[in-house]
């Protein structure tokens, strides 16, 4: 008989302990659109179809923004090989002589009579500038070249003009079409980037 009131008090214990799992539970019920079994959630229908379509608008603008920022970067790089290209065309050149009368002496310098712009038949090997018999800036004048620099091709053009002192920025055509002042400018061209221009004086001194 002991061992029989024994058995009840734990099987009373154990109901206490431990209830039983409500049948709504343990069926899977649904609340506010969503079906919740054992403590899982999940998704509808109409909510995965609205996060289809936000993502597949939202991956197309993030592509356009990323292209757009990797243009650039190409771009900002080829601009500043273009201006190195053009810089180190326009140190070349203003090492050279103001005119062709002012080769025969020895550094270039002091005031010497202007003549007409043109080549006094020199040469210079392109792109990499040696050997290079040029002596004055204007056997450069019309200058053009094609060259490939770490990857990239650039095209480097050069006119050479005289300018008047009250206008800096045209070239004289009116014979006699000379002056104390030349203007010189490197153009470099890049498919991709476009043309980069730099532009110099060089006085008669």
């Amino acid at each position: 008989r002991h061992r029989k009131g024994e058995h009840a008090m734990k099987k009373m214990q154990d109901t206490l302990i431990t209830p039983p799992t409500p049948s709504y539970l343990k069926r899977g019920c649904r609340r506010r659109g969503r079906y919740f079994k054992d403590g899982n959630s999940g998704f509808t229908l109409i909510e995965i179809v609205m996060i289809i379509v936000i993502v597949s608008i939202a991956i197309p603008a993030l592509l356009i923004v990323l292209g757009q920022e990797t243009q650039q970067s190409v771009n900002a790089e080829l601009q500043i090989n273009a201006v190195n290209v053009g810089q180190a065309m326009m140190d070349e050149i203003r090492s050279k002589c103001w005119d062709a009368t002012a080769v025969s002496g020895s550094t270039c310098t002091g005031t010497v009579t202007p003549s007409a712009i043109s080549n006094d038949g020199q040469s210079r090997t392109a792109c990499t500038g040696t050997p290079n018999t040029y002596d004055d800036v204007d056997d450069y004048n019309g200058l053009s070249e094609p060259c490939t620099w770490g990857g990239p091709s650039f095209t480097t053009t050069v006119a050479v003009c005289y300018v008047a002192a009250a206008d800096l920025n045209s070239c004289l055509t009116i014979p006699p079409a000379t002056s104390d002042f030349k203007r010189i400018q490197v153009t470099v061209t890049n498919t991709t980037l476009g043309s980069v221009e730099l532009v110099t004086l060089v006085g008669n001194y």
